[in-house]
C-alpha cells in the first residue's frame, strides 16, 4: 500500500495533460501544480473554473505540437466519448508519435476492463460481458481503451508509456474519499477484502503523479485501486 507523498519537490517537470479539464485530467493537472511542477492543459474549451497556476490551451492534439514539444511528461487523459468517439485510437496514435519525437513520456489513463482477473489471464474485456442495461457509450468507451493499449504493446516508435487503470468505480459520480493511499497491480485488477474495486480522483492523481516523479515501470500497464 502506497502512501501520500510529501508534496514538496525537488525537480520540477514541465507536463502537458491532454483533456485535462476532464474528471481524471483536472485531478491529475491539479496535483501536478500543487507538487510544483509546470503544467499545461490542452482542451477544446476553456474550463469554467481555472485551477491556480495551471496554463491553459484552446487546442486539438494536432495542433498541440509546440505545447508536447516542450514537455518532459505528456499526459492523455480523454473521454472516448460525444465529439470523440471512434477516434481515440487515432488520436492516442498522433500523441505517441509527438512524445517519442519531443523524448517525452506519454501517461495514459486506461479503462478498468482493460485489466485482468489475475496474472496471465485475459484481459477482462475480451472474455467478460458487461451487464444488461450498460449504455451503448460505456460499451464502446471500453473498447476504445483496449484498443489504444494493445496498439501501445505494439508500438514501434520507442515512446516511454504507461497505461494506468482506474479500479471500476471510477468516475464524476462515484468520486469516492480522500484516503491519501493505494495499491499497484501490474495489469491486474485490485478489489479489497469486501471484492470492491474503487480508487477516488485525488488518489488516482497521486498515483500517477508518483509514477511519473519516480518512475517504477516503463512501457507497461498498471492497475491502481484501494
Amino acid at each position: 500500500m502506497r502512501p501520500k507523498k510529501d508534496t514538496l519537490m525537488t525537480t520540477s517537470k514541465k507536463i502537458t495533460v491532454i483533456g485535462g479539464t476532464g474528471y481524471a485530467g483536472s485531478a491529475i493537472a491539479r496535483e501536478a501544480a500543487k507538487r510544483g511542477h509546470a503544467v499545461t492543459v490542452v482542451s477544446r474549451k476553456a474550463p469554467p473554473k481555472p485551477i491556480k497556476d495551471i496554463t491553459y490551451v484552446a487546442s486539438s492534439v494536432a495542433d498541440a505540437g509546440a505545447t508536447i514539444a516542450g514537455a518532459d511528461i505528456v499526459v492523455g487523459a480523454l473521454s472516448p466519448r460525444g465529439d470523440n468517439v471512434g477516434t481515440l485510437t487515432k488520436t492516442y496514435g498522433q500523441l505517441a508519435e509527438q512524445a517519442a519525437k519531443a523524448g517525452a513520456r506519454l501517461v495514459l489513463v486506461g479503462g478498468f476492463s482493460c485489466l485482468r482477473r489475475s496474472p496471465g489471464a485475459p484481459r477482462m474485456l475480451e472474455v467478460e460481458g458487461f451487464p444488461a442495461g450498460t449504455p451503448a457509450e460505456i460499451l464502446v468507451e471500453a473498447q476504445e481503451n483496449l484498443d489504444v493499449l494493445n496498439n501501445l504493446l505494439a508500438d514501434t516508435t520507442g515512446v516511454d508509456w504507461l497505461f494506468v487503470s482506474p479500479g471500476l468505480e471510477f468516475s464524476a459520480w462515484t468520486p469516492g474519499e480522500d484516503l491519501g493511499r493505494y495499491r499497484i497491480g501490474d495489469e491486474v485488477a485490485l478489489f479489497d477484502e469486501n471484492g470492491k474495486s474503487a480508487i477516488s480522483g485525488i488518489d488516482y492523481a497521486r498515483a500517477v503523479l508518483d509514477e511519473i516523479e519516480t518512475p517504477t515501470r516503463q512501457r507497461a500497464q498498471i492497475g491502481v485501486a484501494y
